[in-house]
């Protein structure tokens, strides 16, 4: 199976059950690359550390360019800003929350790592992992995000929903 979602659509499901976080402000595609505005000051939990943290950062622009995809896991490289300086190092604290609202869509744990790049972190996700969590039957064999589409071939064989 073949299938090519444009962002703007992707976007568009996601959001169609339940709106998007507080925290994410804005978020467009061009290309391969993902841009988004995160309010780290809307995330919910935070810790005191977090908290003061994210005073100080405000709105962080981050990048997220499509780098790789094997073995059901897709890597992506991840760059972030706030208020013009590198704010690469608040990227973990991001994980925490996105774990969670995926634990609360009934995904299993963990599927969402930060791992150390070579100069931007990477952020790791077991997208395999996720649809088997969900399905049977379905393997995905490739995932890209070209000209702001993303492009999935997977095998499809007994699907059984779970």
């Amino acid at each position: 199976m073949q299938l090519a979602l444009p962002f703007t659509e992707a976007i568009a499901l996601a959001e169609a059950k339940e709106p998007r976080p507080p925290m994410v402000r804005d978020v467009r595609c061009e290309g391969s690359t993902i841009h988004a505005e995160i309010d780290l000051r809307e995330i919910p939990d935070a810790s005191r550390g977090l908290r003061l943290a994210a005073a100080a950062a405000g709105v962080v622009a981050v990048t997220v360019r499509f780098a790789d995809y094997s073995a059901g896991v897709v890597t992506l490289v991840v760059t972030a800003h706030a208020r013009a300086l590198p704010a690469h190092k608040l990227v973990p604290y991001l994980v925490g929350p996105i774990n969670a609202a995926l634990r609360d869509r009934g995904l299993p744990p963990g599927l969402v790592e930060v791992q150390r790049g070579e100069s931007e972190p990477w952020i790791v996700i077991a997208v395999q992992d996720a649809v088997s969590a969900k399905v049977d039957g379905v393997t995905v064999t490739d995932l890209a995000l070209r000209d702001a589409v993303f492009h999935v071939e997977a095998g499809v064989g007994a699907v059984r929903v779970r």
